[in-house]
């Protein structure tokens, strides 16, 4: 990875970082761009791969499909699993199973730096609070860019200097364990595979709240599974069928309830 790759890399995952302003907010930042499928994107093109870029981003957005972080409740840091854990996993030639333990781990070391900022920027909350006694609306917008401050250094150099010398290293080190130590690398694979049903039963809990509706789930999985018809395909019938629900059926169960 060359020092240009690595600090794009890094201005994304600063730019889709949770508290930065720049991309239409949250909207364009941490709810599009951070988002392991979308980030994979960008991380392919910035290293030549979108390949393989984007099949381990399918991987690794199917553990965190169901994520969400209401009142900046971060369960997992999207922006270190995005644009540390793929890259990382590309250069060190890690299978996708592999690289998404890989990225789970980036994941809960960005918490802790998560956790870190919002103690930092406490400070900037107080100071606002100030100028807010004080009439002073300028020196309150002001506080908000200059906390960026901190925000870039944690989500955009950090990442950086892990980028560079991870890169160095993760490829001898994938090389090692496989040679080595196979069991271990065998038991990332195992767990980097269950992960993406967590994932998906996560979301599944989340807009299937009635048990009946896990019967469509298990429909599309048979006919993708079991009768090899395409998902796309099935994506599409599914998606009639729940506007014919909700045109026609939804308001007399209502009714009915």
């Amino acid at each position: 990875m060359t020092v240009l790759q690595a600090a794009l890399i890094s201005l994304l995952c600063y730019a889709g970082s949770l508290t930065a302003p720049w991309l239409i907010g949250c909207t364009g930042g941490w709810y599009t761009l951070t988002r392991p499928l979308v980030a994979s994107l960008f991380v392919g093109l910035i290293l030549g791969d979108v390949k393989t870029g984007i099949t381990i981003g399918v991987a690794v957005q199917a553990v965190f499909i169901g994520l969400i972080t209401p009142g900046g409740t971060v369960p997992s840091d999207l922006s270190f699993v995005s644009f540390l854990g793929i890259p990382l996993a590309m250069v060190a030639g890690a299978e996708p199973e592999v690289a998404v333990s890989i990225a789970v781990g980036f994941g809960i070391v960005g918490v802790a730096i998560w956790q870190i900022l919002s103690v930092g920027n406490a400070w900037f909350a107080h100071r606002a609070d100030e100028y807010a006694e004080e009439g002073e609306i300028d020196k309150i917008i002001a506080l908000n860019y200059w906390a960026q401050i901190p925000a870039f250094i944690l989500r955009g150099v950090l990442p950086f200097i892990i980028l560079i010398t991870g890169a160095s290293v993760a490829g001898g080190l994938v090389a090692f364990l496989e040679n080595q130590i196979p069991w271990l690398m065998t038991y990332l694979g195992l767990v980097g595979g269950a992960l993406p049903a967590v994932g998906i039963a996560i979301l599944v809990q989340q807009i299937a709240p009635d048990s009946k509706m896990i019967l469509w789930l298990l429909i599309g999985w048979a006919l993708v599974s079991l009768f090899k018809l395409p998902i796309v395909g099935v994506a599409v019938v599914g998606a009639m069928i729940a506007a014919i629900y909700f045109m026609f059926l939804a308001d007399r169960d209502q009714v009915t309830a």
